[in-house]
């Protein structure tokens, strides 16, 4: 199969800037996001800074294979409301993501990663980029 991808630097550049309003991503946070060892500002910080650090193998005890694939990035990060947040700052129709939050609040991380992936793949995440 051929998937498609993109570099994650190009990714990262693409995200970078993001600054639509995104209050469905910003209420999951703050009910369900990552309470300590919070470093960034916002999850556009979070994303931006993760995908930069990808290629080099990753930082401060979050190693893991070098890789220049934003596809696999996606595949791998560990948190369902950076990656909702990507998805709502690109455009992703509101009900979906709604409806997402409110399953993905009631689930274990692992099982949100799952369950957002399968409604929203990285191929989605493409085409939300390229309307962009």
């Amino acid at each position: 199969m051929n998937e498609r991808d993109m570099d994650v630097l190009d990714f990262t550049r693409a995200i970078s800037m993001r600054k639509a309003p995104t209050p469905i991503a910003d209420a999951f946070d703050m009910e369900c996001g990552q309470k300590e060892r919070r470093w960034w500002s916002c999850q556009r910080e979070h994303l931006t800074v993760w995908c930069l650090h990808y290629p080099a193998g990753g930082v401060r005890g979050f190693a893991h294979r070098p890789s220049s694939s934003a596809r696999q990035m996606y595949e791998h990060f560990g948190r369902p409301e950076t990656l909702l947040w990507l998805a709502e700052s690109l455009g992703e129709e509101q009900a979906l993501l709604m409806q997402l939050a409110a399953q993905m609040a009631s689930c274990s991380r692992a099982d949100a990663l799952k369950l957002l992936r399968a409604q929203i793949p990285f191929d989605r995440i493409l085409d939300l980029l390229e309307k962009t």
